[in-house]
Parts: structure tokens; C-alpha cells; sequence
């Protein structure tokens, strides 16, 4: 025999009301996890060091996807406006622990899809970073 979704609540209403208490209800409320939480160790120490350098400045983080073909993309992981007041770059970095070479494909395939903004690679090297703007 089956029982509908409305007859399994009243079944439970009536059994919690049978031990003198009301039905308790809970709700769940989801944790909503940031931009900042789906970062690695690496990506977390540079987003650091771009704060610093650049205080006050919007970083975009992992925000802007670039369909190079069919079911192929390019996500970097950072995004901001650098150079000068004057000439002012779009540049948009992917922090690498080490390289790989599709990662080094899709960054070559982007720059030569939007070649004014500027695409780098940054890899942690001692204390520092090290960037290396990626040529069509």
C-alpha cells in the first residue's frame, strides 16, 4: 500500500503530538562558498600578493571563461585592469605550480583569439613570482 506525501505528514504530525511535543522542522541553510574558497594554496599566496600591489584595485577572480572550440575553454584565474592611467591592459594571469602543456595551448589559443589583452603565466619561484606574458 502507498501513501501519499500528505498522508506521510500527518502520520508524523500525529505521532510526534502522541509524545507531547510539536513536529520539529528543520531547515537547512547552504553554505555558499566564494570565489576565494575554490582557490588552491598557490592561487590563494598570489591573490595575496596582487592585494598588496595593487590596494584598492578590483582582482577578478576566475571570472571570465573563454570558449576557445567545441567543449574546450580557458578559465584564468585572475583579472584586472594594469599598466598606466594612460595606456591601460587587460591582463589576465593563470598561477601554475607546474606547467602543462594544454594549459599552455589554451593560454597561446586565447592570446591569439584577443590579442589586446595580455595573458600570462605566473609560477611561484623562491619568495617571488615569476610572469611570463604568453605570444599568440
Amino acid at each position: 500500500m502507498a501513501i501519499t506525501p500528505q498522508q506521510f505528514g500527518q502520520m508524523l504530525a500525529r505521532t510526534a503530538m502522541n509524545k507531547g511535543r510539536e513536529p520539529k522542522v528543520e531547515q537547512v541553510t547552504p553554505h555558499v562558498i566564494t570565489d576565494e574558497e575554490r582557490l588552491n594554496k598557490t592561487e590563494r599566496a598570489y591573490l595575496a600578493f596582487l592585494r598588496l600591489e595593487r590596494p584598492g584595485r578590483r582582482i577578478g577572480i576566475q571570472e571570465i571563461t573563454i570558449k576557445l572550440a567545441f567543449d574546450c575553454r580557458f578559465t584564468p584565474d585572475f583579472s584586472f585592469f594594469g599598466g598606466d592611467t594612460v595606456h591601460p591592459q587587460f591582463v589576465l594571469d593563470d598561477v601554475k605550480g607546474f606547467q602543462r602543456e594544454d594549459a599552455l595551448i589554451k593560454a597561446r589559443m586565447a592570446a591569439h583569439l584577443f590579442p589586446e589583452w595580455v595573458f600570462r603565466i605566473v609560477f611561484k619561484e623562491g619568495n617571488g613570482w615569476r610572469c611570463e606574458v604568453v605570444k599568440p
